[in-house]
């Protein structure tokens, strides 16, 4: 398919108070391979609810005058070669769509599930979290020990999702994570700490990604980090929580606390351990 046929498809398309054409006629072409590609296209533009297409009959037109005039406009970027959303790699969604693609892939999710009762997941990420927990040394509450993710715009435990060097074991992805994230404290596993599993594949129904935009089913597995045998040296935007606001979902008191965290994955640690999280033996030796 030739440049010219898509974009005089693009510019020619009936509008909605018009009769449709098929494709054949709009592209001025019987050729095959040709209307095959430009079904295709409409297909796609059907998809992004721009025209009414009848895959059967070939028949296409605009949906509205303002679809008339975007398909025109899409038709522009082609023919100079633009880019709708030339970033694709910054993470981090933002409120205008168009931002990177992170944004725009979690516009077109958010819609997907107002559209879909049970929208299947376009992701699907194995993790690994660790708990690090310690009594407050002013009050004597229980805190966590947090990390804030700027992509995310939240805080969150320590951990990351498994990666194919990590091999079978989520555990090698644990301590992977450790030594990346407390790249000022190298901690040898087993000589300055230990991990304990505390809790094996909890699946929350599929959540939007606020790094990647994307649905995804995480698959979350949950250490508890015992035998810590050195003080920890937070870094600028570590913080330790104090439990009762890890279940809340909020900070207070902090400059950030506008960002706050999902709070659902500790409620489900809280429910899974006897006696909860307060009853959770200290990090620290």
């Amino acid at each position: 398919m030739s440049q010219a046929h898509l974009l005089h498809l693009l510019r020619h398309l009936p509008q909605s108070n018009q009769d449709a054409q098929t494709l054949a006629a709009l592209a001025g072409t019987d050729d095959v391979p040709t209307l095959a590609l430009l079904h295709g296209s409409a297909l796609l533009l059907h998809t992004l609810g721009m025209v009414d297409f009848d895959p059967a009959s070939q028949l296409i037109r605009a949906r509205s005058q303002t679809a008339k005039y975007a398909l025109a406009s899409l038709a522009e970027y082609i023919a100079a070669d633009l880019r709708l959303i030339d970033d694709w790699k910054t993470r981090g969604v933002e409120n205008n769509l168009l931002h990177n693609g992170a944004s725009f892939l979690y516009a077109l999710e958010r819609q997907r599930q107002k559209l879909q009762s049970s929208p299947a997941p376009s992701r699907r990420e194995q993790v690994a979290q660790v708990i690090i927990k310690r009594r407050s040394p002013a009050t004597g509450e229980p805190e966590l020990y947090f990390q804030y993710d700027a992509s995310a715009r939240r805080y969150q435990l320590i951990g990351g999702r498994w990666s194919p060097r990590d091999g079978a074991d989520l555990l090698r992805t644990m301590i992977r994570e450790i030594e990346e994230e407390l790249p000022g404290q190298p901690l040898v596993y087993g000589q300055d700490y230990d991990l304990r599993l505390i809790m094996a594949d909890y699946t929350p129904p599929a959540l939007l990604s606020p790094t990647f935009g994307a649905l995804t089913e995480y698959h979350f597995h949950i250490y508890h980090l015992v035998g810590l045998r050195r003080p920890l040296v937070l870094h600028e935007h570590d913080r330790w929580i104090p439990l009762p606001q890890v279940l809340a979902g909020h900070l207070y008191a902090d400059d950030r606390s506008a960002a706050g965290f999902s709070s659902e994955i500790y409620h489900a640690i809280e429910a899974h351990l006897p006696g909860g999280l307060a009853a959770l033996a200290d990090s620290f030796i």
